[in-house]
């Protein structure tokens, strides 16, 4: 019921953002998925499993994601703090499922390339808590790791890049396994000339070297980028398959489906600087 209601508002808030959107710059599509810009919003991503090696079922993963660019002092680096809560649905048996909160994980990726470059890169920490609201949906661990990110930006709005995290376990139930889990994900958006389309590409592979299970699947898809007001929308879907698993169960097919809502930070203007018309 969690995950339809949140769908429900998902789907409403997308038909009324269409109802008054317009066509973007290429600048806005590649802001927007650039996961180094300075935009700031909220981004739903689903990954629905359709099925699963080893076990004759389905699940389903609802991502909320809050995207913060802080107030940042005179000559430190530019960050860039991303907070995510997921909701899951996943099968405990062949017939039986378990839905709630998995664990939350923030990380800050601390901008080091120079304003306008077409290389972009940072790296930062992150934090996992376990806030699961049951054994079956999170580790049941504190865990810290580290984020990487490069993007490169291309004309006509086109971006490519990764995105690379490692973590591990540092505190929580000693009667839980262990963590050690690195993955990494592929980031391609490729601009449809001025149209606000784009083809898309971005599977997540997943090493899990405590449970020695590893997936690599490929994806392709398209999205649209649409400028409402003072926000950019960012609607995309795509299929992703699985070319390369070990251990189940593992998905083998998923459909993603993303919608993320950004705005431009305003500069700060400060006391006794006049602000110019």
């Amino acid at each position: 019921m969690l995950i339809r209601g949140l769908l429900s508002l998902l789907l409403c808030t997308g038909i009324a953002t269409f109802a008054h959107a317009q066509e973007p710059s290429a600048g806005a599509i590649s802001d927007s998925n650039n996961p180094l810009s300075d935009l700031i919003g909220i981004d739903f991503n689903n990954y629905f499993v359709a099925s699963l090696y080893g076990l004759e079922a389905s699940a389903n993963v609802m991502n909320i994601q809050g995207v913060f660019v802080p107030i940042r002092p005179h000559l430190l680096l530019n960050h860039i703090i991303r907070a995510t809560m997921p909701v899951v649905t996943t099968p405990v048996s062949a017939d039986a499922y378990q839905s709630g909160f998995s664990d939350f994980s923030i990380f800050d990726a601390l901008k080091f390339s120079k304003p306008g470059a077409k290389t972009e890169f940072g790296v930062g920490p992150m934090l996992i808590i376990p806030t699961a609201s049951e054994d079956a949906l999170g580790a049941g661990k504190w865990q810290l790791g580290v984020a990487g990110v490069i993007i490169r930006l291309m004309e006509g709005g086109s971006v490519a890049g990764a995105l690379i995290t490692w973590q591990t376990d540092v505190a929580g139930d000693a009667d839980r396994q262990g963590t050690n889990l690195l993955t990494l994900q592929p980031n391609i958006a490729l601009a449809m000339g001025r149209t606000g389309y784009y083809f898309s590409s971005s599977p997540i592979w997943t090493f899990d070297f405590v449970n020695d299970n590893y997936l690599i699947p490929f994806s392709i898809g398209f999205g649209k980028v649409l400028t409402a007001g003072g926000a950019i929308v960012n609607v995309s879907a795509e299929s992703q398959f699985s070319i390369y698993h070990h251990g189940e169960p593992q998905p083998s097919l998923q459909i993603f489906a993303a919608m993320a809502v950004q705005w431009k930070r305003e500069p700060k203007t400060r006391p006794g600087t006049p602000s110019h018309p």
